[in-house]
């Protein structure tokens, strides 16, 4: 490991989850949203922490991707050292249904980014509702590279 700019740069063998969330932020939180690179297919989990349940987000369902889910998990309960009241790896996951899926092979990133901005907004989803993704991905993907380029945190 050696430390560039205030943070850590891991070996490629190195595998670290989660390395800095506290207590006191995991009991105030309502969600924890934890994006998954599985090969080179992004997902989603969310964790609903008060009603003690994993959401499983996928935009391009298949059986084999919900299959690193229990590792994900584990880790992220070994690695955040009692963080949680509960054992969160006994919770159920369940699988949401009826979410706008990708048409091709290389959207699931910016599925998983549009699938957070809709979890985290005020008002719940509707799912139903949402039906554009597909057709509007180019133009998604366009503001999402100009905000990554040129937008200044303050």
């Amino acid at each position: 490991m050696s430390m560039h700019l205030g943070y850590h740069v891991y070996k490629a063998d190195t595998i670290v989850y989660v390395s800095h969330i506290i207590k006191e932020s995991v009991r105030a939180a309502n969600l924890m949203l934890v994006p998954i690179i599985d090969k080179s297919h992004w997902t989603l989990i969310v964790g609903n922490l008060k009603k003690i349940v994993w959401d499983f987000y996928d935009s391009l369902p298949k059986k084999n991707h919900r299959a690193v889910l229990p590792e994900v998990i584990s880790h992220l309960y070994d690695e955040t050292r009692n963080s949680f009241d509960q054992n969160i790896r006994l919770r159920p996951i369940q699988q949401i249904t009826h979410v706008p899926t990708q048409k091709n092979s290389v959207d699931c990133g910016m599925y998983v980014c549009k699938y957070m901005k809709a979890i985290i907004q005020l008002k719940p989803v509707v799912w139903a509702d949402v039906k554009d993704w597909k057709e509007n991905m180019p133009k998604f993907r366009a503001k999402f590279e100009y905000t990554i380029l040129y937008t200044t945190i303050k």
